[in-house]
């Protein structure tokens, strides 16, 4: 039997089964997965793999996630990269649930079967009112409804030509040791209106996959790299870019000092989100620090740059 794995931010998985158990009665083999403030991927997979071991070995595992690129998503990416019997659905909603959770029982029930029921159940339960009360009365009319909008068009770089030994414009410096997720995509390269946005990560940029699922989460309307350290040291200074405004992403305080020692730039440190490992101390609901953090933390002061705690914008930063 497939056994399900239901993963979303806060505490939306385990109310997504209650609602599920509502209408459907009791089931089993159906697991919920928090994701809190203070945690990061490798929590999530840390749980995902207690999980499964509670099943026997080769059993297969489905999880159904909130958002694609979400932590979830991509530590659910990673777990099942190195498991050929699992899979990731995102977008998971009660519709989803429903259908899933009523056909694993059966037992012509595949983790390929699931997976199409997941897709198809989840789209189809999304409708409009409206739409079905008045829909489309010509060809032209149903075309243009059935055609998806054009996404927008990646933001590059100015078309004057930058002056000779320019550099890009930082608009923002942040640590986060999720580096691209929903904050990062959706809130803060909105927020800053950034041109590009860079993950500088010497991990990151030399593990395909990781690499991938950062460029998956990325916003579609900016141009977006995965790169190491040096790297973007040498970008940044690149006159090519000069004036371009530029979002930068770093997993940690040696990361932006090393990043600093690169060359860049910068005047403020947004602390957004540094998640928790042994030993750690903990500062603000989302920021963890160790000692060597604490160094680093420090140097960066000693240099003149001011470091702030926001993890989301607001209109009046």
């Amino acid at each position: 039997m497939v056994s399900i794995i239901v993963a979303a931010h806060g505490s939306a998985a385990p109310e997504l089964l209650a609602t599920a158990c509502m209408i459907l009665g009791p089931f089993e083999q159906v697991t919920p997965v928090e994701f809190l403030p203070d945690q990061g991927p490798d929590d999530l997979i840390a749980e995902y793999q207690k999980i499964a071991d509670i099943y026997p070995p080769g059993e297969p595992l489905l999880l159904l996630v909130d958002l694609f690129g979400g932590s979830p998503y991509n530590a659910g990416a990673r777990f099942a990269a190195e498991r050929p019997d699992t899979d990731v659905v995102s977008g998971v909603n009660i519709p989803m649930l429903i259908e899933v959770i009523s056909s694993k029982g059966r037992k012509s029930a595949t983790l390929e079967s699931l997976v199409n029921k997941a897709e198809s159940a989840g789209t189809k339960g999304i409708r409009s009112f409206q739409a079905a009360m008045n829909p489309p009365t010509s060809a032209a009319e149903e075309s243009k409804a059935a055609t998806p909008e054009t996404p927008p068009a990646a933001l590059v770089a100015p078309g004057a030509a930058p002056a000779a030994g320019g550099t890009m414009d930082i608009a923002l410096l942040r640590i986060d040791s999720r580096l691209i997720h929903g904050q990062v995509a959706g809130s803060w390269s909105n927020f800053i209106s950034s041109q590009t946005l860079i993950a500088a990560s010497d991990a990151a940029a030399h593990d395909n996959l990781h690499k991938t699922l950062l460029l998956q989460a990325a916003p579609s309307h900016i141009k977006t790299n995965v790169l190491d350290i040096t790297e973007t040291g040498r970008v940044y200074n690149n006159p090519k870019y000069a004036g371009m405004k530029t979002m930068i992403v770093v997993e940690s305080p040696a990361d932006a000092l090393a990043l600093v020692d690169a060359g860049v730039s910068v005047r403020e440190i947004n602390v957004g989100g540094v998640t928790y490992k042994d030993g750690m101390k903990q500062v603000s609901e989302a920021v963890y620090t160790s000692d060597a953090d604490i160094e680093a933390y420090k140097e960066l002061d000693r240099r003149g740059i001011t470091l702030t705690i926001i993890p989301e914008p607001t209109p009046q930063l």
